[in-house]
């Protein structure tokens, strides 16, 4: 059997590897230059920071295992808790305001509550249809107390959805949420990938036998009873069957000129993609440090959120903008300049210290079309059942077509479930 494999990021490169560890023949086909898709690692003269996925919760098995497969530690940080500005009020990300935190216990409770509701196939529970239809940021409305509690029960989802309530469905939130009902403060985002996420995705590459095709875009998919054909740039490869791990905005784009079931197409149409960007200032040195800042900070200002992304020695901070403010950052003729003025708001010395800045926009980049996952209203019942289901010999993966949505954990899990499934019809 030979298995095309398009995609070159984290779940294409795994698939590839686990379909070859099976004895299955590979061939992979990226877009770009390089491997690692929304893993993309940038060397500095002093260290690296990371453009795309950096973060790994402390119960994400499947990535850590990944890194132990290569002799590799998950990389801690220091950084929580960070800092809390809203409205020129501060306060620490573990103790903030007491309105805050009571809007937050509120949100906590009613959502434990629904969870505890919500079976593995969600879709199938009609009583859960209203939940379906509903915006996270209308029931935000609906429980929160105070301004400034509904503020920061926002930022804290922003920062983890990767976009604005108002364009997340209630139910949609809620599945993801269930992951996070035993955890701890301080269990999310509590590792790094030593060495940069994309130099881990380069080494899988470095194990394959089959080739990895670059700056080969996607174009059309056909199959008949005994083979799959896919074209790239003119070109077109026979195999077995295919492994498409793009995301759903990027395969709106490809034609499948056969009776392609409509329920797939509505599916690719109906779930979202986080619309996030990261602006990276650069500058001399850490100066925070001195001021007994670890430079992680959420705020009501343009940045939203920053840390201290810089590797190995790098001076950085990451402005992680999410929703209709990135879009709108995005669109600024200098978005760096913009970030580094938001920021200098709450460290003067910024301005001083700064050296350069770049914009990693995912929203626009023709490759992804957004930063990841992101559970639109509908997406429950007129996506998630449809997803990852073959269409003949067209088989689906990516961190959107798991159960771990918007995380390098979810890529790996889509490869697991993609190859057994490949494996399975050749049985």
């Amino acid at each position: 059997m030979k298995v095309l494999v398009v995609g070159a990021g984290i779940s294409g490169i795994r698939t590839a590897q686990l379909l070859e560890q099976a004895g299955i023949e590979v061939a992979v086909f990226e877009a770009r230059d390089r491997v690692g898709g929304r893993l993309e690692t940038i060397n500095l003269p002093e260290g690296y920071v990371e453009a795309g996925g950096e973060w790994i919760d402390s119960d994400q098995q499947r990535a850590i295992s990944l890194l132990t497969e290569f002799g590799l530690e998950p990389e801690g940080h220091e950084q929580f808790p960070g800092r809390v500005l809203y409205q020129g009020e501060e306060a620490v990300e573990d103790h903030v305001w007491p309105d805050a935190e009571a809007d937050a216990r509120a949100i906590h409770h009613e959502a434990t509550e629904l969870c505890h509701q919500i079976s593995p196939e969600p879709w199938l529970q009609d009583h859960l249809a209203d939940l379906d239809k509903r915006t996270l940021a209308s029931w935000f409305d609906h429980l929160c107390i105070s301004p400034r509690g509904r503020w920061w029960v926002e930022a804290v989802t922003r920062s983890d959805e990767g976009e604005d309530s108002s364009a997340v469905g209630l139910l949609g939130w809620l599945v993801g949420y269930k992951h996070y009902l035993e955890r701890t403060s301080g269990e999310m985002s509590a590792f790094r990938f030593p060495g940069g996420a994309q130099s881990l995705v380069a080494r899988m590459s470095e194990t394959l036998q089959g080739d990895i095709f670059f700056d080969h875009i996607l174009h059309s998919v056909e199959q008949n009873e005994e083979s799959v054909q896919i074209w790239c740039k003119g070109e077109m490869a026979f195999g077995d069957r295919v492994v498409i791990t793009l995301p759903p905005p990027v395969l709106r784009k490809i034609e499948f000129p056969f009776d392609f079931p409509d329920e797939k197409l509505k599916a690719w149409e109906t779930i979202g993609s986080a619309r996030a960007i990261k602006v990276t200032l650069r500058f001399k040195r850490r100066f925070w440090l001195d001021e007994k800042w670890q430079g992680r900070m959420l705020s009501n200002l343009p940045f939203q959120q920053i840390w201290d992304s810089g590797r190995e020695g790098a001076a950085c901070l990451s402005a992680y903008i999410c929703g209709q403010a990135a879009v709108n950052i995005a669109r600024q003729r200098d978005p760096v300049a913009g970030v580094l003025r938001a920021v200098s708001e709450v460290a003067p010395l910024a301005q001083e210290e700064f050296v350069e800045g770049w914009l990693h926009d995912w929203i626009h980049d023709p490759y992804s079309l957004g930063a990841f996952t992101s559970l639109t209203p509908g997406s429950v019942r007129d996506a998630l059942p449809h997803l990852a289901t073959p269409v003949g010999r067209i088989h689906f993966a990516g961190e959107y077509a798991s159960s771990w949505q918007g995380f390098v954990e979810g890529a790996l899990e889509s490869a697991e479930r993609v190859v057994e499934e490949v494996l399975e019809s050749g049985r």
